[in-house]
Formats: structure tokens, C-alpha cells, sequence
């Protein structure tokens, strides 16, 4: 019975013994740092709250065997017990406390002729590095990323994230942060996603659905795991997956420049062209300038227009007259695929600059959007319409001449003020 016992203590020291030194093969110990605590103080530790939570039964006298219990509470609200004495041949005079907070009772003082019992204590933190940690994180959770399939523009793509705990114990508090590039979004939109616990060797599966604003190769970037052990926030990330989406992408352009034979003409370019890879049936069209005649060219085209390739609208205009503010409409592009994916693209608005240089257009000063309605249609809100009262008023303008003498008026205009 003897040697038995004798047996199980000598386990139990070599197990005490160990654990400082196994602790040590993953990483170092700082110095201790000395502490005092009153009955009912606490301390913050790297995060844990140190409380002295009781001592001893206090004696008329102080004596080498007391003790004070303290409570170790992590912020992951993980809570231990650490009974320490200095001299009590029952109770250690030093605890480490999951590996990583190493507390030292170095002087309890208790007794009836104090005002209250107190504990110095020395606490030191085990410094895990950076590759340590990240090795044990490989041993413990492996995350992986892939998509079912790539996908067409108007579709969901699908998108699966597979977690396994490699360990003989529970991982807890997991959280799973997802980031997606510019133009893929989360359709539907998910919360925050959060598993309270991979039980041991067990795998979790989670899925979510994408849809792209546009075609195009997209890299999703590795997804980040949060999870806690023993108090401590370790991270793990999963792979990178490309997704590819299917469709056209049409693209379009409206460029003016002044006539180079008739100065009082305009000459207008439109751009549309398939960025995409898929062909799509087009109908484009551009509405004339207002007070404009048309000279020649094309306005409008039917056709379907494959990946990469470019189709140009090109006329020219004669100005009857040229009026302050006045607006270069949006060329409208309405388009199809095969798969009945459709939709509408406008080019950008200009207003028709009343500056002109040596017979030429200084510049065509970009309007807004290509999205919102044409100033001139009736469904335009109120904040597009120009109001005409709130435009000065310079007469009209009958050509390029005219136009700069009415400039040179504005301007003579300013500076008298």
C-alpha cells in the first residue's frame, strides 16, 4: 500500500515538474513583477484578473501557515482557484495557471493586530512566440475554402467554408470574419457568423452565396477564424479562392469635338464596347443636342456584339444656336445575352462648355452619372432640372464669334466687381 502511494506522489511531482518545462520548450518566461493585494483587490494581468479573494482564519498572531485563495479570471470569462501559503507543507507557494500566468506567494500576512490581511504576490506571463503560436494553430484547427462552381452574372455562386479541430479537446468561441473583394457581395446578406463550440476531431461546414456586379475574374482573400483557448486569442485563415463570372460587360463613351471644316458644327463619337465574356444583342441610340441639325453619320445601331469587340456611333451636328449650360444628352445602350441577362447603360452628360479657344472646344465638363435620368425627359427629379430663372442670362449665342465676345463680356463683367 505503501510503495502505491509512493507511486502516485512520485507521478504527481514529476507532473508538477513538467509543466514549467514543457511550457518552456514553446517559448520564455518574463521577469516576475511583484504585486500587493488586500483582502478583496484585484489586479489586471495581461487580461486575467488577478482577486485576492480570501485568506486564512486571522489569529492573534501572524504564523507561517497562512494562506490566501485567489480567483484568476480570464476574458474570455474562464475562471481558476489558487490556494497559496509560503510555508504550509499542504499548499504550494506557486501555481501556473494554463500555461501562461505563473503566480508566486511571496509573503501572506494575516492576524488580528492588522487592519486587513494582505498577499505579496510575483506574477510572470509566458511570451509564446509568433511561429510558436502559429504552429500550434496549425495543430489544432485547419480551416479550407472552395467555391461549388464559377457562375453567370445574374446567378449566385456558392461559396463553402470547412472547419476541423485536430485536437482531442473542444475549441470554443469561434468567429469567422469574411472579406470579399469590390464588386462581389453577400447575397443574401449574412450576420456575423459564430460557432460556440467544435466538439473534438469534428468538422463544421458553413456556406454562403455570392452574386457579382460584374463579370470578371475575382480572388476571394483567405477567410479569418478567430477562436479562444485558455485565454488567449489565436488566429487561423483559410485559403484564397478564385471565382470566375460569366456575361457581358458593356461599356460606352460620348466624345465632342468642334467640326474641323465648319466651326459652327460638332462631331460626335460614340464608344461601345464588350468588356465581357459573353456576346450580347445591342440597341443603341443617341439623342441629338438640343437646337442641332443633323448633317451625317449614324445615330443609332442593332447588333449583337461579341466579347472585346467595338461598335462606334458617329454623326455630325450643325449648332443653330449655342446657348449657356446648355447639356449634351446620354447616349442610351440597351443590351441581352443569351441567357436573358439584360440591362441598360447611359454615358456620362456634359454640359456644353461656353468656353472656346482658337476656334476649338477648351474643354466639356463631365455632368454626372450614367445613371440618372436626361434633364430634358419628364420623369427627371427636381434636383436635375435646371431652373431657368436661375441662369444668367447672356442672350443667345448664334456662333463660335459671338460665343467668345459674350465670354470676354462675362468676364470683363467679374472683374469689375
Amino acid at each position: 500500500m505503501k510503495a502505491y502511494i509512493c507511486i502516485i506522489l512520485a507521478i504527481f511531482i514529476l507532473a508538477l515538474a513538467n509543466a514549467p518545462i514543457a511550457a518552456e520548450e514553446n517559448g520564455d518566461w518574463e521577469e516576475c513583477i511583484n504585486y500587493t493585494l488586500y483582502w478583496g483587490d484585484s489586479i489586471d494581468v495581461n487580461g486575467s484578473l488577478i482577486t485576492a479573494h480570501d485568506f486564512s482564519k486571522a489569529k492573534p498572531f501572524d504564523i507561517d501557515t497562512d494562506y490566501v485563495m485567489l480567483t484568476i479570471l480570464s476574458e474570455s470569462s474562464e475562471e481558476w482557484n489558487a490556494m497559496l501559503s509560503i510555508n504550509n507543507s499542504d499548499l504550494p507557494d506557486s501555481k501556473i495557471i494554463e500555461g501562461r500566468l505563473n503566480i508566486t506567494a511571496l509573503e501572506v500576512v494575516t492576524g488580528d493586530d492588522i487592519p486587513i490581511s494582505y498577499a505579496k504576490i510575483g506574477v510572470s506571463i509566458f511570451n509564446v512566440t509568433e511561429t510558436e503560436a502559429d504552429s500550434w494553430v496549425n495543430k489544432t484547427l485547419q480551416v479550407s475554402k472552395t467555391k461549388l462552381k464559377n457562375a453567370n452574372i445574374d446567378e449566385r455562386a456558392y461559396i463553402t467554408i470547412q472547419l476541423h479541430n485536430l485536437r482531442g479537446s473542444n475549441i470554443e468561441d469561434i468567429s469567422i470574419n469574411e472579406t470579399l473583394p469590390e464588386n462581389l457581395i453577400l447575397d443574401p446578406e449574412i450576420e456575423d457568423i459564430h460557432i460556440t463550440d467544435l466538439s473534438p476531431y469534428s468538422k463544421e461546414v458553413i456556406q454562403y452565396s455570392v452574386k457579382a456586379l460584374y463579370p470578371g475574374n475575382y480572388t476571394i482573400p483567405p477567410t479569418e477564424i478567430r477562436f479562444v483557448n485558455k485565454g488567449i486569442t489565436y488566429f487561423q485563415y483559410s485559403n484564397s479562392t478564385n471565382l470566375i463570372v460569366h456575361g457581358p460587360y458593356i461599356n460606352a463613351t460620348k466624345t465632342i469635338k468642334i467640326n474641323e471644316t465648319d466651326p459652327e458644327a460638332l462631331d460626335f463619337t460614340v464608344n461601345v464596347k464588350n468588356e465581357g465574356d459573353r456576346a450580347a444583342h445591342i440597341r443603341a441610340h443617341d439623342e441629338m443636342i438640343t437646337d442641332s441639325k443633323f448633317i451625317e453619320g449614324k445615330t443609332s445601331a442593332n447588333l449583337v456584339l461579341f466579347p472585346e469587340n467595338t461598335t462606334i456611333l458617329s454623326y455630325s451636328v450643325h449648332m443653330n444656336s449655342i446657348h449657356a449650360y446648355m447639356i449634351v444628352p446620354s447616349a442610351v445602350i440597351e443590351f441581352t445575352d443569351a441567357k436573358g441577362y439584360s440591362g441598360t447603360v447611359r454615358t456620362n452628360r456634359y454640359y456644353l462648355n461656353d468656353v472656346f479657344e482658337n476656334g476649338e472646344l477648351d474643354f466639356i465638363e463631365e455632368y454626372d452619372d450614367d445613371t440618372r435620368a436626361q434633364m430634358n425627359t419628364s420623369n427627371s427629379n427636381s434636383k436635375d432640372r435646371i431652373v431657368e430663372a436661375d441662369i444668367p442670362r447672356y442672350g443667345n449665342i448664334r456662333s463660335v464669334r459671338d460665343l467668345v465676345d459674350t465670354t470676354l463680356e462675362i468676364i470683363n463683367e467679374a472683374l469689375s466687381f
